[in-house]
């Protein structure tokens, strides 16, 4: 078994959202190191990968039959291309409905991937699996400080389970990346847990703790 980590979203799937920005090698089908990942105290947690056949967005995108849906690409990107398939101007009512199912579909993804309780420490370690925090930290406090001195996008969290999300070295590098993917989390959602309520005080200061600044919280309000 090779001894450095590859990409383990190409190795599964044969693509890449960072294509050739990816940081881990490109090998198809290889043996990739299990997802498993080791504590301080030697014991060994498992995450599945939770993609299947059936995901939100493919209910979602279901609903459009004539609209070609790639997933192996973020599901956000594909929205917009499912936008420009239809001709929708940013007002029309079409775009208005397609867009909150779009973001409920991407909210009640993350719960799917994540879970909903911020007090569970499991959830927080599939962020750290993604993150590539190794070893995954013993405690709950200690989990959530790892994810949140991170600079990364909610989305990317959302595309990639079981693979790696990119945590960029500074907020200004993640604002530029956002910005220029348009990769928005909605800020407020019916369907929300409260790992991801959680998650989104966090990105819009409302932690009032000794904890220097998350990453996240350059985020915009709202998602465009």
């Amino acid at each position: 078994m090779p001894s450095f980590q590859v990409c383990h979203q190409f190795a599964a799937t044969g693509t890449c959202t960072y294509g050739g920005g990816c940081k881990f090698p490109h090998v198809r089908g290889s043996a990739a190191p299990s997802s498993a990942t080791r504590s301080p105290t030697g014991r060994r947690k498992k995450y599945k990968k939770r993609r299947s056949n059936t995901t939100q967005f493919t209910v979602f995108f279901g609903d459009y039959p004539g609209f070609d849906y790639d997933p192996g690409n973020s599901a956000i990107l594909e929205f917009y291309r499912l936008c420009d398939f239809y001709h929708w101007d940013r007002d029309d009512p079409d775009r208005e409905e397609a867009h909150q199912a779009f973001k409920d579909a991407l909210v009640q993804e993350f719960n799917d991937i994540y879970g909903t309780d911020e007090n569970d420490i499991d959830s927080w370690h599939k962020i750290c699996t993604v993150l590539d925090i190794d070893p995954l930290p013993d405690t709950l406090q200690e989990a959530r400080d790892e994810v949140l001195s991170k600079h990364i996008n909610i989305v990317d969290l959302v595309d990639n389970p079981g693979g790696h999300v990119t945590s960029f070295e500074s907020l200004e590098d993640l604002r530029e990346y956002t910005v220029g993917e348009r990769k928005y989390f909605p800020a407020e959602n019916a369907y929300a847990g409260g790992l991801l309520k959680y998650l989104l005080r966090e990105i819009h200061g409302t932690y009032k703790g000794n904890r220097r600044p998350s990453g996240f919280r350059n985020r915009r309000r709202r998602f465009r």
